[in-house]
């Protein structure tokens, strides 16, 4: 049997950062399948998208006239895209020319542009993760064993999880902006976010508790 302390070395380790999405610039080089599949995703989340390409899929027709995509339709020309990398601040990697793609990642390096590699997620230092939005959480998910569909899979339980909660969060939410100028606010918000307080929000006496221990917020 495996021991928990042991490190699982095939594992893949992720650092996430959650982006200000309309203040985020992405360059995509490719009119493919994968492009188009990033564009959707990233210009639904509000991201500004430029698509550069010599030739576009007829699905990205659906998106000429989204208000943050720009196609841009021309050759590949090595100058042209280190001027489009240099004023993004990530890029994806999505043409079907081994050499292009090679060229594209070492400008990347060298310019420390983050970038997403579309041939091989793992030649990349972004992965876009399953994101899953409700009324008031965002969440993103990977498997450490990078599946995909896996990650989909899970990401619809712990929505249908998260909804169970959703009222609650709403109400520590609101606590949280009632106390964020009170010396105590961390005291609070650690005492209000806990299984024992939730507790009595579902029985309906949390307020009754607050003002117990922290009186009229």
């Amino acid at each position: 049997m495996r021991g928990y302390n042991k490190q699982d070395f095939s594992a893949i380790n992720y650092t996430m950062i959650s982006l200000l999405s309309s203040k985020i610039n992405i360059l995509i080089v490719g009119g493919g399948e994968a492009a188009f599949i990033k564009c959707r995703t990233f210009s639904k989340e509000g991201c500004n998208i430029t698509v550069v390409s010599k030739e576009f899929s007829k699905k990205f027709y659906e998106l000429q006239d989204v208000y943050n995509v720009k196609l841009i339709k021309d050759e590949y020309k090595k100058e042209y895209i280190k001027a489009y990398v240099d004023i993004n601040h990530i890029v994806i990697i999505a043409t079907n020319n081994n050499i292009v793609n090679e060229s594209i990642k070492n400008y990347c390096d060298e310019k420390c542009k983050l970038y997403l590699n579309c041939e091989d997620f793992t030649q990349g230092l972004v992965v876009k993760p399953v994101q899953r939005d409700t009324s008031n959480i965002k969440f993103a998910l990977h498997t450490k064993g990078g599946s995909p569909k896996t990650s989909l899979f899970m990401s619809k339980i712990i929505e249908d999880k998260i909804y169970e909660y959703s009222n609650f969060i709403d109400y520590t939410c609101s606590i949280r902006n009632i106390v964020k100028s009170r010396p105590e606010k961390k005291e609070i918000m650690n005492f209000v976010c806990s299984e024992d307080f939730y507790f009595f929000y579902t029985k309906d006496v949390h307020n009754i508790i607050l003002e117990m221990f922290y009186g009229v917020l």
